[in-house]
């Protein structure tokens, strides 16, 4: 079982929520270079956010796969003629919140002396 998903299938999935690209067929490098390019600022966005923190763009965990294509496609809507929306934005940013809250967050703890 695949437990982390790639940026090449971050992009690939955000195109077929987008509906720009058909079923079996390869993304346009066009398309794919415009979808590639908000990639890093989506998950810089992400982490300075505080919803989630994607390490390592080749190891994306699956449980947040969804929701990040979702938010991908929706800064991209544009690319498919589609205009971008806040209720989609903030939808996709609840479920990665709700999926994170429940996860350890690797953090170091500031202890607190008396």
């Amino acid at each position: 079982m695949n437990l982390t998903k790639t940026r090449e299938q971050l992009i690939r999935e955000a195109a077929d929520k987008l509906q720009i690209v058909g079923t079996g067929q390869s993304l346009e490098a066009d398309y794919a270079d415009k979808i590639n390019n908000n990639v890093d600022p989506l998950l810089q966005q992400l982490a300075v956010d505080g919803i989630c923190e994607v390490a390592d763009d080749e190891q994306i965990p699956s449980e947040w796969f969804d929701s990040i294509a979702g938010l991908l496609a929706n800064i991209c809507a544009p690319v498919g003629g589609k205009a971008t929306d806040p209720g989609i934005k903030t939808y996709y940013e609840m479920n990665l919140k709700r999926l994170t809250a429940s996860g350890p967050s690797y953090g170091v703890q500031e202890s607190e002396y008396f």
